[in-house]
This record gives structure tokens, C-alpha cells and sequence, in this order.
């Protein structure tokens, strides 16, 4: 008998989640991983009363995590159609990075379209160097910067009004763990970025830039990306990042700084939901 027990908090399951972080074939996305999927709710997944896996999924019916314990991987494809029928599932968000999930998933998909580019270093030869104009300066944010820092963002697209609250708490955690860098000429503010080392992945960091509008399509965002894979580097961390499919100039820029995309983050629409 399948049963499923709604997460008070990811506390029971933390030990799982970790196993399901070690299955995987590259590192998760920190946004995705911290951002979507563990805020969302979470099922304990049991058979014959004993804990099989878990599930997780947002009020929008898109499962975003599935994961069976290696004792129970013959039964994973009923306990993936019982969550799914149980939970009236209609889509999944699922990375290549999680081939036994997505496998899961194809097999009973009604459409399946990419959403996010997933990228590491490439292996190939190093590229280009970061720009050397005596001028610049690439350094640490300090807490007394929060207001400019946020107003920086809000300024760049996407950095919408009513996201205000959320760029002061996010952007304040950032320069608390010094992940949050500024590349500055004189006094004028070209660019920030993120150098977020992740939590439950070790040795993994997230890297993500951000240019100021009147500076967009010079370069600048390659420029801090390479300056971020010196600094990842140094620190002897694994880089990576990522970028939704529209966002062109993101993957120009990303590829320039030396990184290759083998991996996505899908959109599946589940045919038995």
C-alpha cells in the first residue's frame, strides 16, 4: 500500500534530500534548488508503511522533485503515477541533471519544451582574459552599499517595484556571506555579481551577473563572469550558472566567459495529470 504524508517542515526528509543531491549527474542550480523547489511543500513517500522517497510540489500541480530510495527502485514507476494521480499533477519542472525523474516523466508526457540552460566550465582551452583598464575595480559590497545595491537592481530589467522587499533580504544574506561583488569605474557603478557558494552541494558556486542598463551589450557582463571565475577559481570551487532559454545575450555572454551548456531545466506537461 502507497501512502503520502504532507512535510511539516524538510526536517525528516533532510537526509533524503541530501542522497537525492549525490544522485544527480551535475550540480543543481542554487536558485532553483533554494528558490522553488524547498520552499514549496514536500510528501514522504511510503510503501507497506515504509519510507520509499519523497516529492515535492507547488500549488500550481508542477512537481518539481521526485526521488525513490535505491531500495525501492523497482517499484519507482507505481510510486511516480500514484503521486502524480493522488496529487492531480498536470506538469512537471525537471532537469537532464535528474535522469531517473525525467525518465519518469517522458514516459507518460504530453509535451515537453526546455526553460533554463544549465552551464559548467568548459574543458576546452581558457578563455579570453578580464579587462585590465587601470580604472576598474572588482571588490566585495559592504553592508553600508544595501540601498544603492538594491536601487542598482531595480534599475536593471527585471528588477521590478514590488520585487523591492525581496532584493533588500536577498541582496542583504548575499553581502553578509561577502558573495556579492560590484565592478566599478571611479565612482560609477557597470555591473554586479553574485558568487553564491551553495549550502547542501560542496564545493559548487553559483555565479550570476547583473549590468547597468546605460552599459548593456559592451561586454560587461562576460568581463564579470570571468572575474567571478577567477575568484570561484582561487577559492577552489566548482562554477556554474544558468539563464532561461529567451535570454539570448545571457548565453552569448556566458559562452564568451568560457562556459558550455550540457544540461536544462524542463517544462513537461504530464498526459495522465
Amino acid at each position: 500500500m502507497i501512502s503520502l504524508h504532507e512535510c511539516s517542515d524538510l526536517s525528516p526528509i533532510l537526509d533524503l534530500k541530501a542522497d537525492y543531491l549525490r544522485s544527480l549527474i551535475a550540480p543543481m542550480d542554487n536558485m532553483w534548488e533554494v528558490g522553488f523547489i524547498n520552499v514549496s511543500p514536500h510528501w514522504d513517500i511510503r510503501s507497506g508503511g515504509v519510507r520509499a522517497g519523497y516529492y515535492a510540489a507547488n500549488d500550481q500541480g508542477e512537481l518539481l522533485q521526485f526521488y525513490v530510495t535505491p531500495a525501492f527502485e523497482r517499484e519507482a514507476r507505481a510510486l511516480f503515477d500514484h503521486v502524480i494521480s493522488q496529487d492531480s499533477l498536470t506538469q512537471a519542472v525537471v532537469s537532464t541533471i535528474d535522469p531517473s525523474c525525467l525518465s519518469l516523466c517522458l514516459d507518460v508526457q504530453d509535451k515537453v519544451t526546455a526553460h533554463t540552460y544549465l552551464y559548467e566550465i568548459a574543458s576546452e582551452a581558457e578563455p579570453r582574459e578580464a579587462k585590465t583598464e587601470s580604472d576598474l575595480l572588482f571588490r566585495l559590497l559592504e553592508a553600508s552599499e544595501l540601498d544603492r545595491t538594491v536601487s542598482f537592481q531595480q534599475a536593471c530589467p527585471g528588477g521590478a517595484e514590488e520585487l523591492a522587499g525581496w532584493l533588500l533580504g536577498y541582496s542583504t544574506n548575499l553581502i553578509e556571506r561577502r558573495e556579492l561583488l560590484v565592478l566599478s569605474r571611479d565612482e560609477e557603478w557597470l555591473g554586479l555579481g553574485e558568487c553564491r557558494k551553495s549550502d547542501s552541494q560542496e564545493g559548487v558556486v553559483d555565479v550570476g551577473v547583473m549590468v547597468a542598463p546605460a552599459h548593456r551589450g559592451q561586454g560587461w557582463a562576460t568581463d564579470i563572469l570571468l572575474r567571478l571565475r577567477v575568484r570561484s577559481k582561487a577559492l577552489g570551487l566548482r562554477a556554474i550558472c544558468s539563464t532561461t532559454v529567451e535570454n539570448v545575450a545571457a548565453q552569448r555572454a556566458i559562452t564568451r566567459a568560457g562556459f558550455a551548456s550540457r544540461h536544462r531545466i524542463m517544462n513537461v506537461s504530464l498526459a495522465s495529470g
